[in-house]
């Protein structure tokens, strides 16, 4: 992800966007435009109440901690005693307005007495576990006629049904062990290093616990990468973890792969990130043209918990003499999709299973989805995925299609595809139409291809051989930008194509 910072600076320059910064938002990452709109408050102006009273959260050891609203009390009850410290404060200014201790495996405390009607609180929950102290946090809620709620964010329902795709099958959670592009699990090194970690760690509630704060309190946050539009970086997990710093994906790419090494499932996830209070009142993903965030899941206990190191980080990197450091915190480890979706809105995880689907992806073309993750194309003309459609690991097309047009951002971040036969009829491809297609090695234009727009491969980073015919009578800006390992072949007319690159492709042949 830290490689599409580059190309949103490109974006800024002609859609007049500004680029995101560290802590107030994540480096912008790539996604088709996702379509909802923020609903934090009702016509009236006031916070909603959530659909649910009360979920489940898992502590970082394995126990379950219910919590659920009654009136004005919060109530808990656990499988196991445990000492908590609840910790109330206000959303807005993060100020602690009351401590509460207790103890047992029930209780109950009443908060009328602390609470303003119309503002949104934290309740965060402190407890000890695998000998540390840890947090949960993210559980808000608010107060109206005396009575407390959950709030209900713009993101939940939306969560609820991208989250569809964690399975819970054997085959499925085996496909979540395997390695993939920035995620080299079955790597010597990164077995090592996950062995390191985990040595002695009596089950894999403290293995993970392990991975999750080396991830979030040993590595940096690289201010300088997020800035930097001069050149691509790699955020393979082995790359982040020998540079000792990263950006969101490259955290995510590490906690997956050094629990896939343990035997234990985890996949990253993308999507839209709400970092602060004024986010999670006015953020308009509708506003975001691209997903701007990373994180994980991990599979324990028998389902999915959702972590996110990159806001529990306590190191940022502003160069070699420049790292600062702020209060250890782990307030978004093993998170229910409740408290989790307050400020994160989930489009896609990197799964190599799909939920079968199919539909339009132009005037006269279909689309197909099977679970194994193919992807087939039928019809003719223009085609163009529908936003948000990019979880498959295959794509083909239909021995029959007449496909002419490769739309804009038709396949913009289909991380898990890996080749790319166009059909002989293809004869543009626009605007972004393969962009960040990360683990795309190699892409077939026919003879007959007249065009390639602007950015269509950029920051295809795994990409390694493509070949451009004599009929393509352009290549536009940054077509093959951000392409370290290809080899391009290029007629003679085409021999400049790529001056004004920032990461220019490894080789180009001139013929």
């Amino acid at each position: 992800m830290s490689v599409m910072f580059n190309m949103i600076l490109r974006l800024t320059a002609a859609f007049l966007l500004s680029a995101s910064v560290l802590v107030e938002s994540i480096p912008l990452a790539g996604f088709p435009p996702i379509m909802f709109s923020p609903a934090p408050l009702d016509e009236s102006g006031n916070f909603v109440a959530a659909s649910y009273d009360g979920y489940d959260i898992t502590l970082a050891d394995g126990v379950t901690l219910s919590i659920s609203l009654s009136g004005d009390r919060v109530v808990f009850y656990s499988d196991a005693e445990r000492s908590y410290d609840i910790v109330l404060s206000k959303c807005k200014t993060q100020r602690v307005v009351r401590n509460f201790n207790r103890a047992g495996d029930a209780f109950e405390i009443q908060l009328s007495g602390f609470m303003n009607e119309g503002e949104l609180y934290y309740l965060t929950i402190k407890y000890e576990a695998l000998g540390r102290s840890i947090s949960n946090g993210n559980n808000i809620i608010f107060m109206s006629g005396g009575s407390l709620y959950f709030w209900k964010s713009a993101n939940y329902e939306n969560n609820v049904e991208t989250c569809a795709e964690l399975l819970t099958d054997s085959q499925s959670l085996k496909e979540c062990l395997e390695p993939q592009n920035d995620v080299e699990s079955d790597d010597p090194f990164i077995i090592a290093f996950s062995d390191k970690l985990c040595e002695g760690a009596e089950d894999d509630w403290e293995k993970v616990y392990r991975i999750y704060d080396y991830v979030s309190h040993e590595l940096e946050y690289d201010a300088v990468e997020s800035d930097d539009d001069s050149k691509a970086y790699q955020d393979g997990a082995i790359e982040v973890i020998r540079d000792g710093k990263g950006i969101c994906e490259g955290f995510a790419n590490v906690f997956a792969a050094l629990c896939r090494a343990q035997g234990i499932p985890a996949v990253i996830e993308f999507g839209i990130g709400f970092s602060n209070y004024d986010y999670m009142m006015n953020k308009d993903p509708d506003d975001v043209p691209y997903a701007d965030h990373a994180w994980a899941a991990v599979f324990l206990g028998g389902k999915w918990h959702f972590v996110d190191p990159t806001y529990d980080m306590t190191k940022y990197y502003y160069g070699p003499d420049n790292v600062t450091a702020t209060d250890d915190k782990t307030l978004y480890y093993l998170l229910p999709l409740e408290s989790f979706s307050n400020d994160h809105m989930i489009q896609d995880a990197d799964t190599r299973h799909s939920i079968p689907s199919s539909g339009s992806c132009g005037k006269n073309a279909t689309y197909t989805i099977t679970r194994d993750g193919v992807c087939c194309i039928s019809g003719s003309g223009n085609i163009r995925m529908p936003d948000g459609v990019i979880g498959f690991n295959k794509l083909v097309f239909a021995d029959d299609c007449t496909i002419t047009t490769i739309g804009k951002n038709c396949f913009y971040d289909c991380d898990l595809i890996t080749t790319v036969i166009l059909p002989d009829t293809v004869t543009s491809i626009e605007e972004n139409a393969f962009g960040s297609c990360e683990d795309l090695e190699y892409v077939y234009i026919p003879n007959g291809c007249r065009y390639i727009g602007r950015q269509a491969f950029d920051y295809c980073d795994e990409l390694s051989y493509v070949y451009i015919p004599d009929s393509v009578k352009m290549i536009a800006s940054w077509a093959f930008d951000d392409c370290p390992r290809l080899y391009i072949c290029v007629s003679s007319r085409q021999a400049r194509f790529a001056d004004s690159y920032g990461v220019r492709p490894m080789y180009i042949e001139v013929r």
